[in-house]
């Protein structure tokens, strides 16, 4: 992290980020970007979840559809679903998971996570605009600055959540 960044630490947005980062079943948070069409670059958020049989990978991505364009969805494992808000979206999840005795937790996981991706896209859009400003000195482009904007959040990430 930056040193100018860790005066951003007690920004309401990036306490609301680590806030979420620290949901108890949850370790191992990373973030990465998946490319788009036009250059764009949207955040995934993936987790290990701690079940009663061991580590499970859990997060939060964008997948393309072909006929609907690029979609969120939430996975465990190697089960996708569309990503929600809701605790009831994720109930089928969990079951083809074969995760249902743990369904609460994993729910919670789940929307934990989904709440992680959008703290950081909140922290995202501040920490890219502040790297802007900072270095258009030194021209910068703007793939150096998503660049230390994801290694921000990858720091944050690290030190808050479980390992």
């Amino acid at each position: 992290m930056e040193n100018g960044v860790t005066d951003r630490l007690w920004d309401k947005d990036i306490q609301e980020f680590i806030e979420a980062c620290k949901h108890e079943k949850l370790g191992d948070i990373t973030l990465g970007y998946t490319g788009m069409d036009g250059g764009r670059k949207i955040l995934n958020v993936t987790a290990t979840y701690r079940s009663a049989r061991g580590p499970l990978l859990i997060g939060y991505r964008w997948a393309e559809n072909r006929q609907l364009g690029w979609l969120p969805e939430v996975f465990v494992g190697t089960r996708t679903a569309p990503a929600s808000h809701e605790a009831r979206a994720h109930v089928r999840l969990a079951w083809q998971s074969g995760m249902w005795r743990e369904r609460r937790d994993l729910i919670s996981a789940l929307l934990a996570v989904t709440q992680v991706f959008f703290r950081a896209q909140m922290v995202r859009t501040g920490l890219d605009q502040e790297h802007a400003k900072r270095f258009t000195a030194t021209e910068l482009t703007a793939e150096r600055a998503q660049e230390l904007t994801l290694q921000t959040l990858n720091d944050l990430a690290f030190l808050y959540s479980a390992h």
